[in-house]
């Protein structure tokens, strides 16, 4: 009997085995950001349409105090007798559209500055440069609370504070950027052309810029998530009988004993919030990155 002598395998299959090992890690981890990212994504839903499905009407007492879940109220009641679960439905459109409005304000502003002054470069970068560096050192809560006890801590105040305080690292990061797309040869012909500043930064240098700063607005929206939320914890948030989670958080803390849910059901919504929206625009910046 003869030995079979082992037949090496060919560059083809080997490289048809490594991408079908390639296939099987991107399903997992598409899979796996899908069973991270779902359970916030179903938040934020709730927290849309949350006052139109709420089973009883905002602020209505249905039972006592501090109830334990039971028949009507699943996660029971809060301090005034109110169901937990209407109030948590009404309570997250105010701490979703205050923060995406001062994120998507934020990286605006920030990217139309840093964008020019690592574009035009010379005297304009250098004291925009100087006036970021001024606006970097502002903390943003002693800003807002500055803010606040002027104008009150309404959602314009806000939206301010955040820009003030959130836009210089964004625009030090499109200036970043911007200085390195634009001595590409694409850009260099745009300029040879004559083409406007206007056009050459929305044109070209935007394209190439904007995955990073969706990446970086992930935690935009994060700080003005939990700078509204700290708002509200210390007594700067909507009017009675409006609610939003954190306000929960603050009015529920004394009976948390008697109704755990009272504080876990907000605190859950926010963390499954703060979750799904950094993973969602953490993979969309993935996607301009390739």
């Amino acid at each position: 009997m003869t030995a079979r002598a082992d037949v090496p395998e060919s560059p083809e299959a080997g490289a048809r085995h490594i991408d079908r090992a390639g296939a099987i890690t991107a399903g997992a981890g598409r899979l796996a950001l899908l069973l991270v990212a779902l359970p916030g994504v179903v938040v934020v839903v709730l927290a849309i349409v949350g006052p139109w499905i709420a089973p009883h009407p905002l602020g209505a007492t249905v039972a006592p105090p501090f109830e334990p879940p039971g028949d009507g109220h699943p996660f029971g009641t809060d301090r005034l007798g109110r169901d937990l679960w209407s109030q948590a439905l009404y309570g997250g459109r105010g701490l979703l559209i205050v923060p995406m409005i001062a994120t998507v304000a934020t990286v605006f502003v920030g990217a139309a500055v840093g964008m020019t002054a690592g574009y035009l470069r010379g005297r304009v970068d250098a004291l925009t440069l100087a006036m970021l560096d001024l606006l970097l050192v502002l903390p943003g809560v002693l800003v807002i609370l500055v803010l606040a006890s002027g104008w009150g801590a309404g959602p314009v105040v806000i939206v301010i504070a955040m820009v003030l305080t959130g836009s210089p690292f964004l625009a030090r990061l499109a200036r970043a950027a911007t200085l390195e797309v634009s001595q590409a040869p694409f850009v260099q012909v745009s300029v040879t052309q004559g083409d406007g500043t206007f056009t050459i930064l929305r044109r070209d240098v935007l394209p190439n810029v904007v995955g990073p700063l969706l990446a970086d607005s992930g935690m935009r929206f994060l700080g003005a998530l939990y700078l509204v939320a700290a708002l509200s914890l210390l007594g700067f948030g909507p009017p009675t009988p409006e609610t939003n989670w954190a306000v929960m958080i603050r009015e529920n803390a004394e009976g948390a004993g008697l109704n755990v849910w009272a504080l876990a059901l907000p605190a859950l919504m926010i963390a499954l919030l703060s979750i799904a929206v950094n993973v969602v625009l953490q993979t969309i910046a993935d996607r301009f990155a390739r």
